[in-house]
């Protein structure tokens, strides 16, 4: 009998695949009557659109009678999730329909060190201690969502006020992941020099953060520009001891050729031809 292919949920049209013609399918979905508010792990389909700013789905969704202020599964709105990551758009569009602009000091924090206004960071954090780390995955994620930023100050006043190295950010990618993925070799520096883990693979990807920097200077956005970047990232995490192998696999070199597969002609170069 033939197959049916199973059909793609709005939680993964917004997360992963929104191409040119994501609004019409969202459009025509909701249409059919598929639920504005549903959940999948925790979160509404606004939370997605949100996170991933996609300002166009934010105001689709919010036509469609989507809840303003539901919360995730660790109690941010779509609002927070915004402001958080200074989507400014987002934030604009969430205000307009009445979203609850309530942040907690968390957010505040987050909100100082996204904007750069570390002064008031500090000012923050000196009277809320645990906001740099507060075990919530939505506020320790912090530090990943600033590492792939071109600015090192942020990262190192996180570091310094004890912020998870290995807290997953965009992808479940760790700090040192956005840092290579985004070609800022400062920042990996500062990781390394901290501890950050070398060897941890994300769960979306199935790669290290020297998997995400070989990818990077093929995949990410203006990744022609940072070239010399991305070159000193791989140096960097090859002379670090990065593993070039999958985890469990230590006489499988089936990741190193899924990395000279993806790698660049100069960064193939630096990657050894077998292990």
């Amino acid at each position: 009998a033939r197959q049916t292919r199973k059909e793609m949920t709005l939680h993964e049209l917004l997360d992963h695949s929104y191409g040119h013609d994501g609004d019409k399918t969202l459009r025509q979905r909701l249409g059919e009557g598929a639920d504005p508010n549903l959940r999948d792990d925790g979160e509404t389909l606004l939370h997605v659109a949100a996170r991933r700013r996609r300002d166009s789905a934010v105001a689709i969704l919010l036509e469609h009678g989507a809840d303003v202020d539901a919360r995730n599964s660790h109690g941010k709105t779509a609002y927070t999730h915004a402001i958080r990551r200074g989507f400014h758009e987002v934030v604009a569009m969430l205000a307009a329909k009445g979203a609850d602009t309530t942040l907690s000091a968390a957010d505040r924090f987050a909100v100082a060190m996204i904007s750069g206004r570390l002064s008031e960071a500090q000012e923050i954090l000196a009277r809320h201690p645990a906001c740099a780390r507060t075990g919530n995955p939505e506020e320790d994620r912090l530090l990943a969502d600033l590492a792939g930023r071109a600015q090192f100050e942020p990262v190192a006043f996180l570091i310094e006020a004890g912020a998870d190295l290995s807290a997953p950010g965009l992808d479940s990618g760790t700090p040192l992941h956005q840092s290579a993925w985004f070609g800022q070799p400062v920042n990996a520096r500062l990781l390394l020099d901290a501890g950050a883990p070398l060897d941890i693979f994300d769960s979306i990807h199935g790669s290290s953060p020297i998997g995400w920097a070989v990818h990077g200077a093929r995949y990410s956005g203006a990744a022609e520009q940072r070239q010399e970047a991305y070159l000193e990232l791989v140096r960097m995490l090859l002379d670090a001891g990065s593993s070039l192998h999958y985890p469990g696999q230590p006489d499988d070199d089936a990741y190193l050729r899924r990395l000279r597969k993806d790698a660049t002609p100069k960064i193939q170069e630096l990657l050894p031809a077998r292990i």
